[in-house]
């Protein structure tokens, strides 16, 4: 899954939440990549960058069905916490 073109962004979030839907897709066989500004501009060699930027959520095309209802019920997950 290193080849752009082979990527779909799923969602967009923050980086706490991309990383817990990263682990939920890769638990149900789907890789995931989290991509976000900040740590783009460390690894770069940057000394910091903002916090509270959003992350990005990205899987491979063939995949992107089968992320999309994993993605839905990751929603509902937060939804459903609400009512309790």
């Amino acid at each position: 899954m290193t080849n752009p073109e082979e990527l779909k962004l799923l969602f967009t979030c923050s980086d706490i939440d991309a990383h817990v839907l990263k682990e939920i897709l890769e638990d149900n066989h789907v890789a995931a990549m989290v991509i976000n500004n900040m740590n783009s501009g460390l690894v770069a060699g940057f000394s910091g960058g903002l916090q509270g930027i959003e992350s990005k959520v990205f899987v491979a095309n063939k995949d992107i069905e089968k992320a999309k209802d994993i993605l839905g019920e990751f929603k509902n997950s937060f939804s459903n916490e609400n009512r309790d």
